[in-house]
Protein backbone atom coordinates (compact mmCIF):
# COMPACT_ATOMS: atom_id res chain seq x y z
CA UNK A 1 0.00 0.00 0.00
CA UNK A 2 1.14 3.40 -0.97
CA UNK A 3 -0.09 6.44 1.26
CA UNK A 4 0.20 9.79 0.18
CA UNK A 5 -0.25 12.88 2.74
CA UNK A 6 -0.61 16.15 1.84
CA UNK A 7 -0.74 19.19 3.80
CA UNK A 8 -2.19 22.77 3.08
CA UNK A 9 -1.32 21.37 -0.60
CA UNK A 10 2.11 20.27 0.01
CA UNK A 11 2.88 16.80 0.36
CA UNK A 12 4.70 15.32 3.80
CA UNK A 13 6.89 12.58 4.36
CA UNK A 14 5.22 9.46 5.40
CA UNK A 15 7.37 6.51 7.46
CA UNK A 16 6.22 3.01 6.27
CA UNK A 17 4.92 2.59 10.05
CA UNK A 18 2.66 5.63 9.61
CA UNK A 19 1.98 4.79 6.13
CA UNK A 20 0.66 1.47 7.04
CA UNK A 21 -1.20 2.88 10.12
CA UNK A 22 -2.99 5.41 7.92
CA UNK A 23 -4.15 2.93 5.42
CA UNK A 24 -5.48 0.81 7.62
CA UNK A 25 -7.66 3.33 9.20
CA UNK A 26 -8.40 4.83 6.20
CA UNK A 27 -9.66 1.09 4.41
CA UNK A 28 -11.70 0.77 7.95
CA UNK A 29 -13.42 4.08 7.97
CA UNK A 30 -14.40 3.56 4.26
CA UNK A 31 -15.53 -0.04 5.06
CA UNK A 32 -17.75 1.38 8.01
CA UNK A 33 -19.43 3.86 5.70
CA UNK A 34 -22.24 3.50 2.89
CA UNK A 35 -19.18 3.20 0.14
CA UNK A 36 -18.58 0.54 -2.39
CA UNK A 37 -15.56 -1.68 -1.45
CA UNK A 38 -12.24 -0.20 -2.13
CA UNK A 39 -10.26 -2.03 -4.50
CA UNK A 40 -7.23 0.17 -5.49
CA UNK A 41 -7.77 3.66 -3.91
CA UNK A 42 -8.93 5.83 -1.36
CA UNK A 43 -9.01 9.44 -0.92
CA UNK A 44 -9.68 11.35 1.68
CA UNK A 45 -10.31 15.66 1.15
CA UNK A 46 -10.79 17.51 4.31
CA UNK A 47 -11.03 21.47 3.73
CA UNK A 48 -12.88 24.30 5.17
CA UNK A 49 -15.40 22.02 7.29
CA UNK A 50 -15.90 20.02 3.85
CA UNK A 51 -15.38 16.26 4.02
CA UNK A 52 -15.35 13.97 0.99
CA UNK A 53 -14.08 10.74 -0.17
CA UNK A 54 -13.70 9.07 -3.12
CA UNK A 55 -13.34 5.19 -3.22
CA UNK A 56 -11.77 4.19 -6.45
CA UNK A 57 -12.59 7.64 -8.46
CA UNK A 58 -16.25 7.25 -7.63
CA UNK A 59 -17.39 9.53 -5.16
CA UNK A 60 -19.19 8.90 -2.04
CA UNK A 61 -21.76 11.45 -0.40
CA UNK A 62 -21.08 12.62 3.19
CA UNK A 63 -23.59 15.18 3.04
CA UNK A 64 -26.03 16.99 5.75
CA UNK A 65 -27.76 13.98 6.17
CA UNK A 66 -24.54 12.08 7.42
CA UNK A 67 -23.51 15.02 9.61
CA UNK A 68 -22.21 12.68 12.59
CA UNK A 69 -20.43 10.51 9.64
CA UNK A 70 -18.69 13.76 8.44
CA UNK A 71 -17.72 14.43 11.66
CA UNK A 72 -16.45 11.27 12.81
CA UNK A 73 -14.36 10.77 9.99
CA UNK A 74 -12.92 14.53 9.65
CA UNK A 75 -11.99 14.24 13.63
CA UNK A 76 -10.40 10.71 13.18
CA UNK A 77 -7.91 12.02 10.16
CA UNK A 78 -7.22 15.04 11.75
CA UNK A 79 -6.38 13.63 15.19
CA UNK A 80 -4.25 10.58 13.34
CA UNK A 81 -2.12 12.87 11.62
CA UNK A 82 -2.12 16.21 13.09
CA UNK A 83 0.98 15.72 14.96
CA UNK A 84 3.13 14.37 12.44
CA UNK A 85 5.69 16.91 11.08
CA UNK A 86 4.60 19.28 8.57
CA UNK A 87 1.22 19.05 8.83
CA UNK A 88 -1.19 21.60 9.64
CA UNK A 89 -3.94 20.17 11.77
CA UNK A 90 -6.50 22.62 10.65
CA UNK A 91 -5.53 23.63 7.57
CA UNK A 92 -6.77 21.42 4.13
CA UNK A 93 -5.80 17.87 4.04
CA UNK A 94 -5.48 15.42 1.85
CA UNK A 95 -5.22 11.32 2.56
CA UNK A 96 -4.36 9.27 -1.06
CA UNK A 97 -4.16 5.41 -0.44
CA UNK A 98 -3.20 3.00 -2.96
CA UNK A 99 -4.38 -0.45 -2.21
Amino acid sequence: MTVRLFSGGRECFVSAFVARFVANVCRAVAGSLKAPPAQGRIEFVLDEGRVELRVDGASVALDGRQGFASSIVEDTLRGMVGRLKGVDPEGPLRVEVEL
